[in-house]
């Protein structure tokens, strides 16, 4: 049981809502605030209504209560004033039944409205009917001034009551006026955290996506030791778990690939040394004589194996530039000169084509990465050579400039098309100009060069050399390799 409550707790702490409930949470989230102040609203609203329902029939009894006693004094003061002339009994007890009937009217008016300010007025009616009443009925006056009192102060009330009802109107409507602007207040207010929380959502997925894109980039550039570690909602941590299975199948594949081509290029070498050691057995003649038409079979035979063994060294070089792990050494440009000259020096003799350096970095060792360095150079200065008639010069020019490594590497050749630009650096790929030229490529220089400044971090650019040929430039960071 405790083990079941344990896993029931651990599901529930990893608990990774899928991307339609995230919206959801996200929806409930940004409409909670508002659904709040639209339900606070909607309640004093209901409130404010109510009291101004309550106002106006208040108003109305008290205004009706009031005009009816209005009415009721003026048919007593005509009773009465008849009542002189006719002296008649009946009519008596008729006048003393209006005054109570009119005593009690005020009753009725100070229940309706019982407010203090209300209350007031009516006490000082009744205190005046009173005080007329008594004059009148009890101590048997008859004087038409004693109805004056009444009369002012019935009119001095109506005046009273039409403005208090006026006052009460107005302030309710002050009240209902102030409830909807502290409403509008609040949706104004509640407009940008709603947006914040929708945008929350949007920059948290954002930032997944671009986490993902981030590891499928590395993948892409061959990095298969890269952990990835995807969060956040079902989908993407599925996503996440599908990547890992890609980068492993990548992986195996990329392993299966470079274990073939070093075998292969490997078990290749073995039988061309028997190639080329059989060959110079037959061009020496060991064997025996051989005539003109033979040695031009040998020569071509001869000229197709060299071309063979580049082909193999190059296969080796694009091999180990794939295959090569984070390494940082030091680069010494004057050795690296000096080393570059001796290995084209039979080139350059054959042909009577020769290297003209500008080196303006400091002879001081740059810790980059030896090996790349050199093949970047050796690649690119043999495809000028290549493509480069004899007795021309290449010109290899190096310099520092802003923490970057600037090299640059031009020949006065044929050139290249623009629409093959796009693609010089593909693997095993032949240039249109490669049928005129004599010794044949891999098609794997290019390619190396590129993977070797994508691996520096650098950047690589072709363009036109003047008058012709062609200008590649390299530039490479400093402070930032991670081979």
């Amino acid at each position: 049981m405790p083990i079941a409550m344990a896993k029931k707790y651990y599901a529930m702490l990893n608990w990774r809502p899928n991307l339609i409930g995230q919206f959801v949470i996200s929806m409930l989230l940004s409409l909670l605030p508002l659904s709040l102040v639209v339900i606070v609203f909607l309640n004093a609203l209901n409130k404010q209504l109510a009291v101004t329902q309550l106002i106006v029939s208040n108003n109305y009894q008290v205004t009706k209560s009031f005009n009816f006693l209005k009415q009721e004094l003026n048919s007593l003061e005509r009773a009465t004033r008849q009542n002189w002339v006719l002296k008649s009994e009946s009519l008596d007890t008729l006048i003393n039944e209006k005054w109570q009937s009119s005593l009690n009217s005020i009753d009725e008016l100070s229940q309706v409205s019982a407010t203090p300010q209300y209350t007031t007025q009516w006490r000082r009616l009744a205190n005046t009917l009173s005080t007329t009443h008594t004059a009148l009925i009890k101590n048997n006056q008859q004087d038409a001034a004693l109805f004056v009192p009444i009369s002012d102060l019935m009119a001095e009330l109506t005046v009273w009551l039409r403005d208090t009802n006026a006052a009460q109107i107005q302030n309710n409507q002050s009240e209902l006026s102030a409830l909807q602007s502290s409403f509008i207040n609040w949706l104004v207010a509640l407009i940008p955290l709603t947006l914040l929380v929708g945008g929350g959502f949007l920059w948290r997925i954002s930032k997944r996506l671009k986490g993902l894109t981030s590891v499928i980039d590395k993948l892409g550039q061959g990095h298969w030791q890269q952990k990835i570690s995807v969060q956040g909602s079902t989908e993407l941590v599925e996503l996440g778990e599908k990547l890992r299975w890609v980068q492993e199948q990548l992986h195996m594949l990329e392993q299966q690939k470079d274990t073939f081509l070093r075998h292969v290029t490997h078990e290749l070498k073995t039988p061309l040394a028997s190639m080329v050691e059989g060959t110079d057995l037959l061009s020496d003649e060991i064997v025996g004589p051989i005539t003109k038409e033979q040695q031009a079979v040998l020569e071509l035979i001869s000229e197709s194996m060299v071309r063979l063994r580049t082909m193999i060294d190059s296969l080796l070089s694009y091999n180990a530039i794939r295959t090569s792990k984070d390494s940082v050494s030091e680069v010494e440009f004057s050795y690296l000169i000096n080393k570059i000259n001796s290995h084209f020096e039979h080139r350059l003799t054959a042909k009577q084509q020769a290297l003209n350096w500008q080196n303006s970095i400091p002879n001081k060792p740059l810790a980059l990465p030896r090996e790349l360095i050199e093949m970047i150079l050796i690649q690119l200065i043999s495809n000028a050579l290549k493509f480069s008639a004899n007795e021309q010069s290449i010109n290899i020019a190096l310099a520092l400039e802003n923490k970057l490594l600037i090299m640059q590497v031009s020949d006065n050749g044929c050139g290249i098309k623009e629409q093959e630009k796009s693609q010089i650096f593909s693997a095993f790929y032949q240039g249109k100009h490669s049928k005129d030229v004599t010794l044949q490529g891999s098609g794997l220089g290019l390619t190396i060069v590129k993977e070797s400044v994508e691996q520096l971090r650098g950047q690589l650019n072709v363009e036109h050399n003047q008058p012709q040929g062609c200008l590649f430039t390299i530039k490479i960071p400093l402070n930032n390799q991670g081979v």
